[in-house]
């Protein structure tokens, strides 16, 4: 009888290099891709319906009506809609990718295959994650052309790029960690249907209350406060502020406590939940998978 131990090829491979991690990410993005197109009818019908809610707000500025706080905004309340939905759609794809990525490869009964190979846990999130971005970048196109060319919409004049991106980048990663902890509910919450509560609480809020559709000034004041509890308001109204200016945007109810400039505020509360919600979800994440991993359902069986 033979002695000799099995031989794991995949740890012989060893890790791949950086080149070979980028190689990675791009051919998940394009499967994405290939994914999301395949029915090429259905996904030109999604486009479609992206479009005609554009028609749905320009009918809704054309009624006249003033909205309280947005008077100095340049293109009125075509630009603020737009540039909410452009923002809502980034910070929900970065919060929706870890649990479609985990949930496909699930599905598929792949994740097994993949977590046992030298490919990284976080190349692998990045990887599955960015084909949503892609799909994301698209629609956010056909709002800001269709937006510009039918409806009034105003391209800042004098954006301030560093302010912008100051308050951009700690808002996606604030709501890629948040996006971690919705997936490791996969496994904690066994939330395997395409959904989960993370996901559909932040979601549900930022698209009522967060300033997406009409300034918090219009909702009651507990409203108001209920809507700093997700980073979505504070990105809103930060950008919002580094592409039009100050005097453009009201102030969010936070901004009358603090003694900083709403902008400083905005980047400042999305650092630091950025800094608290990325590993918190890292954490929670990789305790979802040990979890499957001990009592054996990492991978559907039937």
């Amino acid at each position: 009888m033979s002695t000799e131990k099995p031989v794991n090829r995949w740890a012989a491979a060893g890790p791949l290099s950086r080149m070979r991690e980028l190689d990675v990410v791009w051919m998940f993005v394009k499967r994405s891709l290939l994914m999301q197109t395949r029915f090429k009818f259905a996904y030109s019908m999604g486009l479609a319906q992206t479009a005609s809610s554009l028609v749905i707000y320009g009918i809704i500025a054309s009624l006249g009506r003033s909205i309280p706080g947005i008077g100095h905004l340049p293109g009125g309340y075509i630009t603020w809609v737009i540039s909410g939905l452009v923002l809502n759609l980034l910070l929900n794809t970065a919060i929706a990718g870890p649990h479609e990525a985990l949930i496909d490869s699930y599905w598929s009964s792949r994740l097994e295959m993949i977590l046992s190979s030298p490919l990284r846990l976080p190349v692998f999130v990045t990887g599955m994650s960015a084909g949503r971005y892609v799909d994301a970048l698209i629609s956010i196109a056909i709002y800001l052309v269709g937006g510009t060319i039918f409806l009034g919409f105003a391209w800042p004049s004098a954006p301030g790029i560093l302010a912008f991106l100051a308050v951009l980048i700690p808002a996606m990663v604030a709501c890629t960690g948040l996006g971690l902890a919705a997936a490791s509910s996969m496994y904690t919450l066994d939330a395997r249907d395409g959904e989960d509560p993370i996901r559909f609480a932040v979601t549900t809020v930022s698209g009522l209350v967060a300033g997406v559709y009409f300034p918090l000034q219009v909702l009651p004041g507990w409203v108001q406060w209920a809507a700093l509890l997700i980073p979505h308001t504070y990105a809103l109204d930060g950008i919002r502020r580094a592409l039009y200016g100050e005097r453009a945007i009201p102030l969010l109810p936070v901004h009358h406590y603090l003694p900083l400039a709403p902008l400083v505020a905005d980047a400042l509360i999305l650092l630091i939940y950025a800094l608290i919600a990325i590993p918190l979800g890292w954490r929670l994440f990789r305790y979802g998978l040990d979890l499957a991993r001990t009592d054996g359902r990492l991978s559907r069986w039937l």
